[in-house]
């Protein structure tokens, strides 16, 4: 990342339509997520999480995972082998739901390179501030993003709130792979 352009990204074309379908995420997903990002220190590094959607779109996250991957202080990567293997280990009928990752600095928003970057445009992409060292309530502080209109709307915290739901408990497997 070498120019403005792989950090500043276009304004949207079309306006943001807010999705009525919710990501509820078991606090202990959240928590994990958290520790996962913060264990690689001064590296960005990336976080998926997988569970099952319904009929109507709203899911649950159950699996946390943190795949092999080349990482670096303002990004990373996430090889097709290291993701294969992951797939590999999901339960059937397991789905992406959200790609998260952390950035060096409080800027949330995504850069060019998050959004060429992304696994898929069926799931939420969430970006944690300071190598994951955030402390605020959820969602204040976190970039949630997600893909409309060949575009990734980055939420405000109203919207954020309405679209992932911290819930108490819920059963979660997290693993890292890094």
């Amino acid at each position: 990342m070498e120019t403005e352009d792989d950090w500043m990204r276009p304004p949207p074309k079309l306006r943001y339509m807010k999705c009525n379908t919710v990501l509820n995420v078991p606090k202990a997903a959240l928590d994990g997520t958290v520790a996962l990002l913060r264990r690689v220190r001064q590296l960005e590094s990336g976080v998926l999480w997988y569970g099952r959607r319904d009929q109507v779109g709203n899911c649950v996250v159950d699996y946390v995972v943190a795949p092999k991957q080349k990482m670096h202080w303002g990004n990373y990567l996430i090889s097709t082998q290291a993701l294969s293997q992951v797939v590999a280990r999901l339960p059937e009928g397991s789905k992406p739901l959200a790609q998260i990752h952390s950035h060096p600095s409080t800027r949330v928003e995504h850069s060019n390179y998050d959004d060429r970057m992304i696994v898929t445009r069926r799931a939420l992409s969430i970006v944690f501030p300071n190598y994951g060292h955030w402390t605020s309530p959820f969602p204040h502080g976190l970039g949630i993003h997600e893909s409309q209109n060949d575009y990734w709307y980055l939420l405000d915290d109203a919207t954020a709130t309405q679209r992932v739901v911290i819930t108490p408990a819920g059963n979660v497997k997290i693993e890292d792979f890094r």
